[in-house]
């Protein structure tokens, strides 16, 4: 059934009431009211056409970071003379004006202390407007509790949801003497562009004087994770690398009647036939029928999940000798290209997959020697080169801060499940400089939607998330600096 065209804000449902009478929404305590208004700005937030290709140019990126600006300027704490909450909030001046990097601090009660830094990104694949129901950007709210938008899922709800939790945390007393609660750590909030096509605000931030030289160290980091289609969340504390690699075969030109031996198109066909079937091998240990469908996240009988497996997919071919618009049909070509997309997991080292390369380059070599051969080159951005696998420790023993993450959740009444990202994030470039980063989205019990057609996010997931980072940000930003000094001592690796 298609989604409803309705956009004016529909009141959500009335599950409950708190103690003073006013209605409240599922198991949040957020008022009627405060959820309407959470999912207007929400709505908002998505109409902005932040498409990574085009938003420099087009002035969404900064329109979209504005908006971010104003809403956290917009968070007051709850004295009676209203003053702003967060401190410090600005634009990155080390990220290019067309693509601002947004940041704002919640200062703690020790300034010293390692802090906790929750990052988001704000951009967003394209979206075929023919293959969607609704305006991808429309923000649509369905009579079915839907809300329909590119970046729904992946991962404007996350950052709203930051801000959101934040906001009530403010309003809310939580202490005996009704004072308001301020965390003992500096909370960190980041908005980035630019994730979805290598991570240039990520890089920006990283590069930052900010990050450099004030901020004293990051305890830990909280970026995007996945839906889960199940009520467990899933954390992910690594993620596969992404590797883009170009092939290119030379060999011998000619008239296309002739038998001409050793040809690019040639030798890039028998390199193809490698790949597709290391493909398979990998495919099959996720035991999936070949009528299946591998999207996101898989869970095998052999309880392998799609991050432990390292995925490749030829998504480029190129030959031919072009003239004009056209090409020469009775031209041998000279070159043939190809483009491969692989995600190492974590079970197989960088090296492997550059050594395979290696050997399929040359076993494909049908005469180097006279100019016939085939090559490799990768084209990841600059902050891929070299990264090798880092993944943010998860045995409680020794990570005291994933212990306290899980608990936190735990004693919300919530279940977790520690997996590996199947795609790339921006946590991996946190994770290999040594930073605990863990991917999280509160998205229970929900299709996963991220980059499909109609994208969207139940209502009661997006106002569940906001109270799921009350109770985390409040347990996380609560920590002392015990936690520091026994995660110092029982380090093993991120």
């Amino acid at each position: 059934m298609s989604p409803s065209a309705d956009s004016s804000g529909a009141s959500a449902t009335i599950h409950s009431s708190n103690k003073d009478g006013e209605k409240t929404i599922g198991s949040s305590k957020l008022t009627t009211t405060e959820a309407d208004e959470a999912i207007a700005r929400f709505q908002t937030f998505l109409r902005f056409e932040t498409i990574s290709a085009t938003a420099p140019s087009t002035g969404e990126y900064k329109k979209c970071a504005e908006f971010l600006r104003d809403e956290l300027q917009s968070i007051k704490k709850n004295d009676t003379e209203k003053t702003q909450l967060l401190q410090d909030v600005h634009l990155l001046p080390e990220a290019p004006d067309h693509s601002p990097v947004v940041v704002a601090h919640w200062l703690g009660k020790d300034p010293t202390l390692p802090v906790l830094l929750l990052n988001s990104h704000y951009d967003v694949v394209p979206a075929d407007v023919e293959a969607w129901t609704v305006p991808p950007f429309g923000a649509i709210r369905s009579e079915d509790g839907k809300i329909y938008g590119r970046g729904t899922q992946d991962m404007k709800c996350v950052c709203m949801q930051y801000i959101e939790a934040i906001r009530q945390l403010a309003s809310r007393t939580t202490t005996d003497d009704d004072s308001e609660w301020r965390p003992e750590r500096t909370i960190y909030l980041t908005f980035v562009p630019d994730e979805e096509i290598g991570g240039a605000g990520m890089a920006a931030f990283l590069d930052s004087n900010l990050y450099k030289n004030t901020i004293p160290g990051i305890a830990l980091a909280l970026d995007e994770g996945l839906a889960s289609t199940t009520d467990v969340f899933d954390v992910f504390y690594g993620e596969r690398l992404p590797w883009w690699v170009e092939i290119k075969a030379t060999g011998p030109t000619g008239h296309g009647s002739r038998f001409i031996e050793n040809t690019a198109v040639e030798q890039l066909l028998l390199l193809s036939k490698k790949a597709m079937a290391f493909r398979k091998g990998q495919r099959d240990k996720l035991e999936m029928k070949h009528t299946e469908n591998c999207t996101h996240v898989v869970i095998a009988k052999n309880k392998k999940t799609l991050g432990d497996v390292t995925s490749l997919n030829i998504t480029t071919l190129q030959a031919g000798v072009q003239v004009g618009d056209t090409f020469a049909f009775n031209v041998v070509p000279s070159l043939a290209k190809c483009s491969l997309d692989i995600r190492i997991s974590p079970n197989m080292r960088p090296q492997e997959m550059k050594d395979l390369l290696d050997m399929w380059c040359m076993e494909c070599s049908m005469a180097p020697e006279e100019g016939s051969k085939v090559t490799w080159k990768s084209v990841s951005d600059k902050y891929e080169n070299g990264m090798d696998h880092a993944t943010t420790e998860i045995d409680r023993t020794i990570n005291p801060w994933y212990a306290s993450f899980c608990d936190a959740l735990e004693q919300m009444g919530y279940k977790v499940s520690p997996q590996v990202f199947p795609a790339a994030t921006d946590s991996r470039f946190l994770r290999a400089l040594g930073i605990r980063a863990l991917g999280f989205s509160p998205m229970r019990n929900t299709e996963i939607m991220l980059h499909e057609h109609d994208e969207y996010i139940l209502e009661s997931n997006f106002l569940e998330g906001i109270e799921v980072y009350v109770g985390l940000i409040r347990s996380l930003g609560s920590q002392t600096k015990d936690i520091d000094q026994l995660a110092g001592t029982k380090r093993k690796n991120v």
